[in-house]
């Protein structure tokens, strides 16, 4: 199963299946429209309530949680630190992309 985490606060993208975004006013829109969202997904508030290394992780993690069988993790608005891809390295191939970083299970 591939999941989508959207830290950035004004989301304007196409995004299907499981999707955890980051709570805003313009995100909170964008979430309300969308119809073809797996049931799972959610608006959050980032632990701590600021979108640093803790948050990006934690959410990883709580996303691995939430859904144990997942294959891939996109993750958007956030870049993928040499410290992330360190701390990532057990749970997958951590990859840059045009809009933040994937993970991949191994």
């Amino acid at each position: 199963m591939e999941i989508s985490i959207i830290f950035d606060t004004a989301f304007q993208g196409q995004a299907a299946g499981a999707v955890w975004i980051v709570q805003s006013d313009e995100n909170r829109r964008w979430f309300d429209k969308q119809s073809d969202l797996d049931a799972g997904s959610a608006i959050f508030f980032p632990e701590g309530g600021e979108i640093g290394r803790d948050a990006i992780l934690r959410s990883i993690w709580n996303v691995q949680e939430h859904y144990p069988d997942w294959s891939r993790i996109n993750v958007y608005g956030a870049v993928l630190t040499q410290e992330l891809a360190s701390e990532l390295r057990d749970e997958g191939n951590a990859m840059e992309t045009e809009k933040g970083f994937a993970l991949v299970c191994a």
